[in-house]
């Protein structure tokens, strides 16, 4: 038997009897929940294309890491500043060229992850330094060394990506320059 469908008010003399289907009346929910169920799986275009890792990202990493430890340890010893502020700024410069060599989004996102050197305060996760100073130099020399051989290895490893702001010649040329510069810092801090 039809259900049927009264329009206006029950009980009127204009009120007529639409005869409607259970069927339609499934259907129709059917369709009305796969409308509103469709809102989540709607197709949004084409998706961006991920792109893979470039290897210059570690070493941005790095550098942040290295610039954390210069701060911490001219925090921790304000007399070394002439010394080791220049080649704290060195560094920054070195972590600057490396982001210029990453393809734009690659760039942003460590840019967002990477944030600026600190001003006089170090930051809530700086790294810890000896309170003597000598020691604090003997770290410095080490996590240079460290930093030359990455960077060297990078300069020798250095070939073009997908999508790149740079070619494999302006990378060879940007991370041989950071690795010998790094090499005269643990001279410098000797």
């Amino acid at each position: 038997m039809p259900h049927v469908a009264r329009h206006l008010r029950p009980g009127s003399p204009s009120v007529r009897a639409v005869p409607v289907s259970r069927r339609s009346v499934l259907l129709g929910g059917l369709l009305a929940t796969g409308a509103l169920a469709g809102c989540d799986i709607v197709d949004p275009g084409p998706a961006v294309p991920a792109i893979a890792a470039d290897p210059l990202e570690a070493l941005v990493t790095q550098k942040q890491t290295l610039l954390d430890l210069y701060q911490a340890t001219l925090t921790a010893h304000a007399d070394l500043a002439d010394r080791l502020g220049p080649l704290r700024d060195a560094h920054r410069a070195h972590r600057d060229a490396l982001l210029e060599l990453l393809d734009a989004r690659r760039r942003g996102a460590l840019a967002r992850a990477t944030p600026p050197v600190p001003g006089p305060s170090a930051p809530a996760s700086a790294p810890a330094v000896s309170p003597d100073p000598d020691a604090a130099l003997v770290a410095l020399r080490k996590a240079e060394k460290t930093a030359t051989a990455r960077s060297r290895m990078a300069c020798l490893a250095a070939a073009p990506g997908t999508g790149d702001a740079a070619g494999p010649a302006e990378r060879v040329t940007v991370l041989g320059c950071i690795s010998a510069a790094e090499a005269s810092h643990a001279v410098a801090l000797a």
